[in-house]
């Protein structure tokens, strides 16, 4: 491991305090955060490769299923808790 000069570490900045509460908030407990937390195999990775491409990206709104609402509460799910 490359020693640091003691100089180097007064150029990082601080952080804010809003990102340290963002970094410091608990993860969800829902179970099904915990099973996506396990395993990618659940995924939804079909229009990965549309991030890919350069801007502008193309927003097309998508029929609404019952799958892909029942997708979008899972989502909620995982990301919020």
């Amino acid at each position: 491991m490359p020693a640091t000069h003691p100089s180097a570490l007064s150029f990082v900045p601080a952080l804010s305090p809003a990102i340290i509460a963002h970094a410091t908030a608990p993860l969800p407990t829902s179970p099904l955060f915990s099973e996506a937390a396990q395993s990618t195999d659940g995924l939804d990775e079909l229009e990965l490769p549309r991030w890919e491409e350069e801007p502008p990206y193309t927003d097309t709104e998508p029929d609404s299923t019952p799958q892909k609402e029942q997708f979008t509460c899972n989502l909620f799910d995982v990301m919020l808790g």
